[in-house]
């Protein structure tokens, strides 16, 4: 570490201590707090460039050399330039992230190990204080596909043996390289923010997503009448392997609480308190935690179906923890009775393509509804006429909710990163009219 490069990244870390500290922070915390609660039906806005994040903060622009550095520079310009720039409802925080290293085995069949990029468990989603997961760590961003082949073959599925032949994942702490990582991290640091040493605080059950990642997408539709009740078997395997695995997670200290600034679900964040940490003397259990289901493979799948091979599962997981978020780019208004027999729902995804109408009647203020807008009116060609209209009636159509409008999916905006601010812009104009 150069003289130079020290100083960057202090000065970085002063500027976002500054943000943090800024009253609108602390009323954009009170918001959340309330949102999530909900106790408010004041519209949230949360613009997450998630992709188009390469077309902001630039690789090139990093003055750091060293992969650790270039790492801390660019979540630094990141965090900062959201609270300065995009300026929507997601405060600025002094907390900073020194996440563990934690990797797992991935899930496997009869001895074969999938080879798809993120059939792991343990990616980490991103948060205000961590990186996208399709980046490289060193930040020289990496756009390429991953090859895939099914694991579990037609001929597979045919042996009644198939769903004990599943290996689940097991998780792998770096203890060595983590503690080394909180000792620069600390260095650097600890005396401008407020360092934490932090494990896994996303929770998922991407239950389609792992089941098709075994099957392939085709073949897991054509399975839904082919081989129903092999399929209920290799789902009781998924839905052991899965607990098994955040168990393991829990037992080894690696599991966070996550009722903060954490991501939550598929937008959103964790900001509640309806979630207590454990009481003294008690440790950490899944009570005390969001977690996350979604199959949003299953969107061309009937209700009946949805809920005999995903949802019964997936309520079922979800009823271990303290509250839970469902969905992702699943139209899910013809489903929502199966969905509200989630026991501990708080967050609900209204997709892009869902009949808004109908999903707000249902949901009321039951649980929070966190409206997705069709990320391609933001990073294709910009009309921002169109793109007031369509915003304004997902307000109106909204009205009687405790809304959130989450503009992500993002992968680019055409290298005009102003885009990101004038929508936000446009969000502000219309929640102040209504």
């Amino acid at each position: 570490m150069t003289e130079s490069e020290r100083n960057i990244i202090r000065e970085l870390a002063k500027r976002l201590a500054e943000l943090a500290a800024l009253p609108v922070m602390e009323e954009r915390r009170r918001l959340w707090y309330a949102h999530n609660d909900l106790k408010t039906d004041e519209p949230v806005i949360d613009c997450s460039p998630e992709g188009a994040w390469r077309e902001v903060i630039r690789p090139e622009e990093l003055v750091c050399q060293d992969d650790a550095l270039r790492e801390i520079e660019w979540l630094l310009r990141a965090r900062i330039y959201r609270a300065e720039v995009i300026n929507d409802d997601v405060p600025a925080e002094r907390r900073w992230d020194c996440q563990k290293l934690i990797t797992d085995t991935g899930w496997g069949f009869d001895g074969k190990e999938s080879n798809d990029a993120f059939t792991n468990v343990s990616v980490h989603v991103p948060t205000i204080s961590s990186i996208n997961p399709f980046w490289k760590r060193n930040f020289r961003f990496d756009g390429t596909a991953a090859h895939f082949d099914p694991l579990i073959t037609e001929e597979d599925m045919e042996d009644e043996s198939t769903a004990e032949k599943i290996i689940p994942p097991v998780p792998v702490y770096d203890k060595e390289g983590s503690e080394k990582k909180l000792e620069l991290h600390q260095e650097l640091l600890g005396d401008i923010l407020d360092v934490h040493f932090t494990g896994n605080t996303y929770i998922a059950f991407s239950w389609m997503e792992m089941y098709t990642k075994l099957r392939g997408y085709e073949n897991t539709l054509y399975d839904l009448y082919d081989y129903p009740d092999e399929m209920h078997k290799i789902l009781k395997a998924m839905e052991k392997g899965y607990l098994d695995f955040y168990q393991q997670e829990l037992d080894m200290g690696l599991l966070e609480m996550n009722n903060g600034c954490q991501y939550n679900g598929t937008g959103g964040y964790g900001y509640t308190n309806d979630i207590l940490p454990p009481a003294p003397g008690e440790k950490l259990s899944f009570k005390n935690l969001w977690a996350y289901a979604e199959s949003q493979e299953f969107d061309s799948v009937s209700p009946e179906m949805h809920n005999e091979f995903a949802l019964e599962y997936e309520a079922r997981l979800l009823s271990d923890f303290a509250l839970s978020a469902y969905g992702c780019c699943d139209s899910l208004e013809k489903k929502l009775d199966y969905v509200f027999n989630i026991p501990n729902l708080r967050r609900i995804s209204v997709a892009p393509w869902a009949d808004v109408k109908s999903m707000s009647e249902q949901i009321g203020k039951k649980a929070i509804f966190s409206i997705k807008p069709n990320p391609a009116y933001a990073a294709a060609q910009w009309d921002e006429d169109f793109l007031r209209k369509y915003t304004r009636e997902l307000f109106e159509n909204s009205k009687g909710n405790i809304m959130e409008i989450i503009l992500k999916d993002t992968h680019t905006i055409q290298n005009d990163p102003s885009r990101l601010k004038k929508w936000v812009e446009i969000c502000r104009e219309i929640k102040q009219s209504m």
